[in-house]
């Protein structure tokens, strides 16, 4: 079998963190530059009331990055494929290696709405997350992230039966 290419799993926060920042970036420019520098004088409230919500928005790019930093450590792998049957596949593959697995919840964290979180499957020294990423209607993938101690062997067997 081939060697898997793992990343880092921090590298799609980091990639949805910088595609936040940019954007509100992008965005605040426009209404900076056209509309807040003739408006500001007559409506001050209302204009700083966007700097405050562009300032927010900003900040939640660099929530994101945070948050990526604090997964750095774990490796991830991208999908294709629905969330649900990976999910299912894996724990199946982890039984019929007579592995102890156990499913449970997802971590905790705020996806402002680019993810949805599948599942964890427990292992005794190790755990797998899977979530669906996507942005809008252009990128959809399944993140599966791989943190502790997991057997490369049942990774490879799955992610062999993708191709």
């Amino acid at each position: 079998m081939t060697e898997i290419e793992y990343n880092s799993e921090s590298r799609e926060w980091y990639i949805a963190s910088i595609a936040i920042v940019i954007v509100t970036f992008i965005c605040y420019s426009f209404l900076n530059w056209y509309i807040l520098s003739d408006q500001s004088e007559i409506l001050p409230t209302i204009a700083n009331a966007i700097h405050l919500s562009f300032a927010l928005l900003g900040l939640s790019g660099v929530f994101l990055a945070y948050q990526g930093y604090r997964f750095r450590e774990g490796k991830g792998v991208l999908v294709r494929r629905d969330g649900e049957e990976i999910l299912f596949d894996l724990e199946k593959l982890f039984i019929d290696a007579d592995l102890s697995v156990k499913e449970k919840s997802c971590v905790n964290a705020n996806s402002l709405g680019l993810w949805r979180d599948i599942g964890r499957l427990a292992l005794s020294e190790g755990e797998i997350e899977i979530k669906e990423i996507w942005f809008y209607v252009y990128y959809y993938r399944t993140h599966i992230a791989i943190r502790g101690k997991v057997p490369d062997k049942v990774i490879e067997r799955f992610l062999s039966s993708l191709a």
